[in-house]
C-alpha cells in the first residue's frame, strides 16, 4: 500500500504554502495594499481551496479550506479565547477521526441495508461477522440480536465512535458483540465468513487485496455502494430504501 499524508495534514500544509505566498506577494505588490484583513482571510480561503481541488483530498476538503481562514479571523475579532480553536478541532478529531486521518466519512448503515445483510449470512450456526469500521455499532448489535449464534465483530478507530458504540453494546445486552479498538488494516480476517464494509472509494482497491488475501474460501466480502474497480463482483444486490443501495458481493 502506498504511503500517503494524512487528509488533515495535507489540507493545513496547503494553507500554510498559500499564507507564505500570500505574506510574500503583499510586502512586495501594491495590488494588497487596499485589502483589509477579512479580504485577505477570503482569499487565502479561495486560493486555499482552489489548491486543495488539485490535490486528492475529498471533495468536502475544499470547503473546509475555504471556510477556515475567515472563520478562524472572525473568531478573533470576537475575542474568543485563542485555546478554544485547538480544543475544538480536538473534539472535532475524536468524532471523525476516519475522515481527517484516512479519508472514510461515518456512513451509518440503515435498517433495510442489516436486513439484507442478515439474509446473506450463513445459515449455519456459529457464523462469524466482521464490520470494518463498525461506527456506532448498530448493524452489529440488530445482527446479534437476530442471529445469537453468531459472533459479531467490529472494528473502529474513531475514539468518540468507539466509546459510544462500545457503551451501546453493553447496553444492548447482546453478549455476541465484541468491539475493538484496531484499524482494519491490522485486523485479521482469516477466520471470518462475512466481512462487511460501508467505507468510501478510496481504501477499496488496498482492502480487497487484504480481503482476497486473508479470506478463507467460502467466505464473502460485502461492500455497501463503493465498487472495487476492475474487480467485477460475484454479485450485486439491490436494497429496497430511500437511497437506493446496493451490496456488491465478492465470493471468495
Amino acid at each position: 500500500m502506498i504511503f500517503k499524508f494524512p487528509p488533515i495534514v495535507t489540507a493545513l500544509v496547503v494553507q500554510a504554502l498559500v499564507f507564505v505566498v500570500l505574506y510574500s506577494l503583499k510586502e512586495h505588490a501594491s495590488m494588497f495594499a487596499n485589502l483589509s484583513l477579512f479580504e485577505l482571510s477570503l482569499l487565502q480561503g479561495a486560493l486555499a481551496a482552489v489548491s486543495t481541488k488539485r490535490t486528492s483530498l475529498s471533495y468536502w476538503w475544499v470547503g473546509i479550506q475555504f471556510a477556515a481562514p475567515p472563520l478562524l479571523l472572525l473568531g478573533l475579532a470576537f475575542s474568543i479565547p485563542l485555546w478554544v480553536f485547538p480544543v475544538v478541532l480536538i473534539l472535532l478529531l475524536l468524532v471523525f477521526w476516519n475522515v481527517a486521518i484516512n479519508r472514510v466519512p461515518l456512513y451509518l448503515t440503515n435498517n433495510s441495508t442489516t436486513e439484507k445483510l442478515l439474509s446473506l449470512m450463513p445459515k449455519e450456526e456459529g457464523a462469524l461477522f466482521a464490520d470494518l469500521g463498525s461506527g456506532l455499532a448498530g448493524t452489529l448489535i440488530r445482527l446479534a440480536k437476530a442471529r445469537p449464534d453468531g459472533q459479531f465483530h467490529g472494528y473502529e478507530t474513531a475514539p468518540v465512535p468507539f466509546l459510544m458504540s462500545y457503551i451501546r453494546a453493553k447496553l444492548s445486552g447482546a453478549r455476541n458483540v465484541h468491539l475493538h479498538f484496531v484499524s482494519l488494516w491490522n485486523a485479521d480476517l482469516s477466520h471470518f465468513d462475512v466481512v462487511y464494509c460501508f467505507l468510501s472509494p478510496v481504501p477499496m482497491p488496498d482492502l480487497y487485496e487484504k480481503a482476497k488475501g486473508e479470506m478463507k474460501k467460502g467466505s464473502r466480502f460485502i461492500s455497501n455502494s463503493f465498487v472495487v474497480p476492475n474487480k467485477k463482483p460475484s454479485r450485486t444486490v439491490s436494497v429496497s430504501d430511500g437511497r437506493k443501495t446496493k451490496l456488491y458481493i465478492w465470493d471468495m
